[in-house]
């Protein structure tokens, strides 16, 4: 594990530990719970921006599915064909 020094707004300091206390965890572990989710949010969002724009590449392309083809490809589920 490493260290990482940084500067705490004010306000949060007492709302830190208050949760730190009433949860029974060290202010060290709220601080990299709340890290862990804000970042895996923050890859989910990049993750959202690259599908889409590669959509938006794809329609300007033309490689696209009009929905009149989707649903004439969902009647054939379950035919054999």
């Amino acid at each position: 594990m490493t260290t990482t020094s940084f500067r705490l707004d004010e306000e949060l300091s007492p709302k830190l530990e208050e949760i730190a206390k009433s949860l029974n965890r060290s202010k060290s572990w709220i601080i990299n719970d709340a890290l862990r989710l804000y970042l895996a949010r923050e890859e989910t969002k990049q993750r959202m921006l690259k599908e889409t724009e590669e959509a938006i590449a794809d329609i300007e392309a033309g490689r696209l599915v009009s929905g009149e083809e989707v649903m004439q490809w969902l009647e054939t589920w379950g035919t054999g064909s």
